[in-house]
């Protein structure tokens, strides 16, 4: 008789030798493999759709007779990580995304090869106030975005809701429960977001009007493509995106619109060739391919519904009669963006987003359902203490717990390891000072609807 685990602990050495084996053939196939695909294959790293990669793979490799494109899909905040781990000469070799901060990351540790000498002569380095490409020529902007609210429109008309038009409305209490928003800690993209609203109204300010946001959210997700998918489903009603994610499911026939809000950023998409790649040459023809009219052209498809660089795009009657636009509003209103402050506090501002929001938005969602319950409830029964009680929670509970002077956003010369060391040790104090506002808001806010059902009486 086996004694008691003897099978199941050979069943768990069996798989765990079946799962090496198989790796080791899959890895020995690689290699193989690498072997006759190294002169052709082009490597791109890339976090978008993938309707967009396959339109791009499909037209690269019907026009190249010399290479094939073939894309690693992985979030751009992983990129330093993921390209500092692997030996030169055996990296991918293109890096393709929409967030500016990791490009200035990837500059920064060395990771870009300079584009200079490639390029379109047709786009033009500035649209309206906006620089295209990186001053060093370390990665050239291949699409602009910008962002705003998407929202679904059987899902308002059943509700009865009306379309916002800024982010302050996002706030209102029609719209508790119905919004739905990435983390900033995990989307560059929302990222970019919060830092436009940041710049925009002020650290202080800023920061109170993400949290009113948070607070009416449905939920705050992991991945950026859930909140567009969710707000397309009909799940959820509305939510910040960034507008390819929005233009792309309408254009393709989704019951879904967009606008964009002010303030906001518009920022290229950029490209570029990473430092030790497998197959450079490769990559400079795949780059090249993105920056002529025929891959600028691609962008108008619907499932892509991007912004191109290439002027001379927007005049093709392939574009719907309310394609946005965005050079023509560039000129009218350019954004008042600082992209170098963005990334030197991205990790600072990410990890405050996590301790503020996604750590503690049960509670948050708690607090401002109570907020918006109260502030109907004065509307009809008008009492000057609980009005002081229901401003000094709001007040508390929306605040961030970090001045915008204090020297961990202050500090730009420090490393990435650094910062990151710094920030947790201040996680700790900021985890205790939030969990005592929020304390502090709650028993504010029951004195207050105490007073009120009093008052009642």
């Amino acid at each position: 008789m086996e004694p008691r685990g003897t099978r199941k602990g050979y069943c768990r050495h069996y798989q765990r030798c079946s799962c090496l084996l198989a790796f080791c053939w899959v890895f020995l196939w690689l290699v193989t493999a690498s072997c006759s695909w190294a002169s052709e294959v082009v490597l791109v790293a890339s976090s978008f759709p993938k309707a967009l990669l396959s339109t791009y793979k499909k037209a690269f490799d019907a026009q190249s007779p010399d290479y094939r494109v073939e894309f690693v899909n992985f979030p751009a905040t992983n990129a330093v990580a993921y390209l500092r781990d692997r030996v030169p000469g055996s990296r991918i070799d293109v890096f393709w995304a929409s967030s500016p901060d990791t490009f200035h990351a990837l500059r920064r540790h060395g990771l870009l090869q300079s584009l200079a000498g490639l390029s379109n002569p047709d786009i033009p380095e500035k649209i309206g106030a906006l620089a295209i490409d990186d001053p060093a020529l370390f990665f050239r902007g291949q699409a602009l975005f910008g962002y705003g609210i998407m929202w679904n429109r059987p899902y308002f008309a059943a509700r009865g809701l009306e379309v916002p038009a800024s982010w302050a409305d996002l706030a209102r209490p029609a719209y508790f429960g119905h919004v739905v928003m990435p983390s900033a800690s995990r989307s560059s993209t929302t990222h970019l977001i919060v830092e436009a609203i940041l710049q925009g109204l002020g650290w202080e300010e800023g920061w109170a009007l993400i949290l009113q946001i948070a607070g009416n959210c449905a939920t705050i997700t992991s991945r950026t493509f859930d909140a567009p998918d969710s707000i397309t489903r009909g799940r959820f009603g509305l939510g910040p995106v960034v507008d390819f994610l929005a233009l792309s499911g309408k254009y393709t026939g989704f019951p879904v619109d967009f606008t964009y809000i002010w303030p906001g950023a518009v920022t290229p998409a950029s490209i570029g060739l990473v430092e030790g790649a497998r197959n450079p040459q490769g990559g400079k023809a795949f780059i090249a391919f993105t920056l002529s009219e025929a891959g600028q052209r691609l962008l108008l498809r619907p499932e892509i519904s991007r912004l191109p660089v290439l002027p001379a795009v927007y005049a093709s009657n392939q574009r719907p009669a309310d394609y946005p636009n965005l050079p023509v509003m560039l000129r009218e209103s350019p954004p008042r963006y600082d992209s170098g402050l963005s990334s030197a506090r991205y990790k600072m501002v990410g990890a405050l987003f996590d301790q503020l929001i996604t750590f503690r938005h049960r509670k948050l969602v708690s607090i401002s359902q109570s907020l918006h319950e109260l502030a109907a409830l004065l509307q009809e029964r008008p009492n000057p203490q609980a009005a002081r009680l229901l401003e000094r929670a709001r007040a508390t509970v929306f605040r961030v717990p970090i001045a915008e002077d204090d020297e961990l956003l202050t500090q730009r010369l420090l490393k990435t390891r650094e910062q990151i060391a710094a920030i947790a040790q201040r996680e700790a104090a900021w985890a205790r000072q939030i969990d005592r506002d929020h304390a502090l808001a709650q028993t504010w806010l029951a004195e207050a609807r105490a007073l009120l059902m009093d008052s009642s009486r």
